[in-house]
């Protein structure tokens, strides 16, 4: 279980610039529980993922993982706890290194590259080919040179390879193609229940929050303002969401804020 505590963060902090990224934010994150995030563009979203990851530290409060206190812990040392996925397809992989010597270093396997025997190599081509992207036989090359739904695919079996005491996904599909990213979709649907990780799931898609998952939370100006159960929110639809938005966040939702289709 992961708890976060009141904790806030801030931007440019002391200047007329600065900036509110999370407020006073409290959250409960369940073994098993597999939330979906929305929002508006600058509701704190990411912020919130990248507190979670160690990448940002916050100002004030505590973020508790299984009774630790990990709030200072550098994202180094949360690494082989926590997996993290980008929107961006070239984010979290060695483009100029191939995809064996990517997983192997995920892996941790054998624990120097020229280490990798036939062994590891029929381990990543085992996990490789339930992608059924045909990855399984391009293990030596290159992964600059794959296409931006093989590249977040190959990077969600590299975050997961060692499971992970949290998954935390953002907006992973937003920089592809809808076909590409409906099957990586899938496929993170797959390994979330496989696994049976903990993920938090941010999106920009409304009916994807509701139909994945069993919590869905909004979050607006750096708090969140909705919370809802895996029953609740398979009642809504998109236009409820939108009507739950205004009167939570009494604003009106700019379509080209959130892509709700």
């Amino acid at each position: 279980m992961i708890e976060i505590r009141n904790i806030t963060k801030l931007f440019n902090e002391g200047t007329v610039n600065e900036k509110i990224a999370i407020d006073n934010l409290s959250l409960t994150i369940n073994d098993g529980d597999f939330i979906c995030m929305i929002g508006a563009n600058g509701s704190g979203k990411s912020t919130l993922l990248n507190c979670l990851s160690g990448s940002l530290i916050p100002e004030s409060g505590n973020i508790i993982m299984d009774g630790k206190d990990i709030t200072l812990l550098s994202q180094h040392d949360r690494a082989h706890e926590i997996g993290h996925l980008f929107q961006d397809p070239l984010a979290g992989t060695a483009p100029h290194m191939t995809m064996e010597e990517n997983l192997a270093l995920a892996a941790k396997t054998g624990g120097w590259l020229a280490r990798i025997n036939d062994k590891d190599r029929a381990y990543f081509k085992e996990k490789l080919k339930k992608l059924d992207m045909d990855l399984e036989s391009k293990l030596k090359m290159e992964v600059g040179v794959l296409s931006g739904g093989m590249r977040q695919a190959l990077t969600l079996i590299m975050a997961t390879i060692n499971t992970p005491k949290i998954l935390l996904l953002d907006e992973h599909t937003a920089a592809l193609d809808p076909q590409t990213a409906e099957k990586v979709l899938e496929i993170t649907a797959e390994t979330i229940e496989e696994k049976n990780l903990t993920c938090v799931m941010i999106t920009h898609n409304m009916q994807t929050a509701i139909d994945m998952g069993n919590r869905l939370i909004m979050m607006n100006n750096g708090k969140i303002i909705l919370d809802l159960n895996k029953e609740e929110k398979e009642k809504m639809s998109v236009d409820d969401l939108r009507d739950l938005f205004r009167k939570n966040a009494e604003m009106e939702l700019d379509n080209d804020r959130m892509l709700l289709l």
